[in-house]
């Protein structure tokens, strides 16, 4: 059962990073890297001591096993955030489409065409599909791609849907109000990134140039000082 869960996640991290492997080759990569990272630390540890070697062998072997599951990981929330970022221009499209009248569904559909994009390209399989008599219907099959792909904004626009076909609410206001909040977030963010890119520049330009620049300001008066002292 553990080595089961353990196949799913990876295989879950894999789709969500859309890479085209397989879960064994993944751990057989890690475990060959772990080896080799080991023997490594072993070979720089043994020009100290036994026990260097051992310790640099024991951590050379973690971080090989780890770092591509970290690669991974990276990769996945990389292409989370870019499917987020996809979806904006989209759901403000439906927005425009939806105030013209027609189905929601029809109107999607449209929009995923105009649209040039991975998650447009998904939504328009994904309408293609849900047409074929006897399949599960488009929400049920935008929902349980939300999940998997760990996209919340996609299940909050699959309710919005399956509320307006089973009780006949409004489409429009909703996708509107989630477009919205998504673009809020992507200025927050925006802004928040821009601050850490600031102080990337900031700090070692202070470090750089307002330390040796206060080292020459203040050496006359330490040079007096360490003449009276003397």
């Amino acid at each position: 059962m553990r080595v089961a869960s353990l196949r799913g996640f990876i295989a879950l991290e894999l789709e969500r990073a859309a890479w085209n492997e397989s879960p064994e080759r993944i751990v057989a990569f890690a475990i060959a890297l772990s080896a080799v990272v080991a023997v490594l630390g072993a070979s720089a540890g043994s020009l100290l001591t036994a026990s260097s070697a051992a310790t640099l062998a024991a951590a050379g072997s973690a971080a090989g096993l780890i770092l591509p599951f970290l690669i991974l990981r990276s990769a996945a929330d990389r292409r989370r955030a870019r499917l987020a970022g996809e979806l904006v221009p989209v759901l403000e499209l439906l927005a425009l489409e939806l105030g013209g009248g027609g189905s929601p569904n029809s109107a999607l559909g449209g929009v995923a065409t105009q649209v040039k994009s991975e998650l447009a390209g998904d939504l328009r399989r994904m309408l293609i599909a849900a047409q074929v008599a006897g399949s599960a219907g488009f929400e049920v099959r935008l929902l349980d791609y939300a999940e998997r792909l760990g996209l919340p904004p996609l299940a909050t626009l699959a309710t919005i849907l399956a509320s307006s076909r089973e009780y006949g609410t409004g489409v429009g206001q909703g996708v509107r109000a989630l477009a919205t909040d998504l673009r809020r977030a992507q200025r927050r963010e925006l802004i928040a990134h821009s601050r850490r890119a600031l102080n990337h520049v900031l700090i070692p330009a202070a470090v750089g140039v307002l330390l040796p620049f206060l080292a020459i300001l203040m050496f006359p008066a330490v040079s007096a000082l360490q003449h009276n002292l003397h």
